[in-house]
């Protein structure tokens, strides 16, 4: 769920009621919400107001913030592992297929911080354009050696370095050798 969407409060407290073993009469007669509002809450058909969430949160024993926090699943959502398959995650290639983007980071943390998977053959290149101020670039070679230039230096890297470079100039990553390149790339946006 986007961090902008708004919390799923009836399906929360239908989740929070049926985990405690509680009907819809006995939410009702604990909060003082009717059992056809409850009803018409839980399969998200109205939208309750912040007095009828207080009611709810002492018999569900929950804070009114948690219930309104995305965030606030209960211990098995909040706490699961979410796996993307490698072939889930979205690439992006070249123009001459030297260069592939696999891209690692969550479409929501994109403005802030992006990361990929980047293979290079011999002489391919990813010439960038400036990135909004203050973003900066960290990248590690895998395998292969790499340059990282911005026009006025440039920094050899061999597997294992780290480069951390600003990346709010024209910058370029280059496969320098004679074998295939990957490395890991972290954008960070200022």
């Amino acid at each position: 769920m986007s961090r902008h969407s708004p919390p799923d409060v009836g399906r929360r407290i239908k989740e929070l009621r049926s985990a405690r073993k509680m009907t819809l009469e006995q939410l009702a007669k604990a909060s003082g919400v009717s059992k056809s509002m409850l009803s018409q809450i839980e399969r998200g058909r109205t939208n309750p107001t912040v007095a009828t969430l207080w009611s709810l949160t002492a018999p569900l024993d929950i804070a009114l913030s948690d219930l309104l926090d995305n965030r606030g699943e209960d211990s098995k959502t909040r706490h699961e592992i979410l796996l993307l398959k490698s072939h889930q995650c979205p690439e992006i290639q070249s123009a001459d297929g030297k260069c592939s983007l696999r891209i690692l980071g969550p479409i929501d943390l994109v403005s802030q911080m992006e990361w990929y998977e980047m293979r290079l053959e011999p002489g391919g290149i990813l010439e960038s354009e400036p990135h909004s101020a203050g973003t900066r670039e960290h990248i590690t070679v895998l395998e292969g050696s790499l340059r990282i230039s911005n026009g006025l230096h440039h920094q050899d890297l061999e597997t294992g370095d780290t480069a951390r470079y600003e990346a709010d100039i024209p910058h370029a990553i280059e496969n320098i050798g004679k074998t295939k390149s990957r490395a890991m790339l972290v954008v960070i946006s200022g």
